[in-house]
């Protein structure tokens, strides 16, 4: 299972942190998160994760998307990226004020229209989903994966969002060198890709 926290982020954080945004990419279901954060209006879950490859028990995330077993990096991508453009375009500040009146309280966000979807975004960037991984199920490249990394980091620069990354699940067939070497460059990319983003003027 996959969780980026133990309590609810924004129970101590301050006022400017108002929306959580997490993103997991892990091959497994981000259950932890979707369990931990599942009455906590101010952490949003999404997961993309392979349909035949529940280890632990299912939980629901906001957002659950799942991906057949051999899914290939043209899926993978086509998938994630209209996913991601469905949540850029989502009025959460809609959905917030909803439950408001429904709970009752109609007090307004004067500077609503000037906040941002998201305060924060959480990326568990698991390469469990490589054709190589011993428990991943799923057939998407090393290329693939970059693609998918650089998906993430334009969408959460669009939002002008700070993300962090995760580190997620990748697990080598066996012991030899050449085993490991595709999981621990896959590991490796996600940070290195994220350093050449900044490098390159996205801030």
């Amino acid at each position: 299972s996959s969780s980026s926290s133990s309590s609810s982020p924004t129970s101590s954080s301050p006022p400017s942190i108002r929306r959580i945004l997490i993103v997991d990419l892990d091959v497994h279901q981000g259950n932890g998160n979707a369990a931990l954060f599942a009455d906590d209006a101010a952490v949003r879950t999404f997961s993309v994760h392979c349909s035949s490859n529940y280890f632990s028990r299912k939980e629901r995330s906001d957002l659950d998307v799942e991906l057949p077993s051999g899914c290939d990096d043209a899926t993978y991508l086509s998938t994630l990226r209209h996913w991601l453009k469905r949540i850029e375009g989502h009025s959460f500040d809609d959905d917030d004020a909803a439950a408001a009146d429904d709970d009752g309280n109609d007090d307004d966000d004067d500077d609503g229209n000037d906040r941002k979807q998201f305060d924060f975004i959480f990326y568990q960037s698991g390469v469990d989903i490589h054709a190589n991984d011993r428990l991943g199920r799923l057939s998407v490249t090393s290329d693939g994966i970059s693609r998918r990394n650089a998906l993430v980091f334009d969408f959460a620069n669009r939002m002008e969002c700070p993300l962090v990354v995760c580190m997620g699940g990748g697990y080598p067939k066996g012991d030899r060198e050449e085993d490991w070497a595709s999981v621990i460059e896959a590991h490796a990319n996600v940070y290195g890709e994220a350093h050449r983003y900044l490098a390159n003027g996205h801030s």
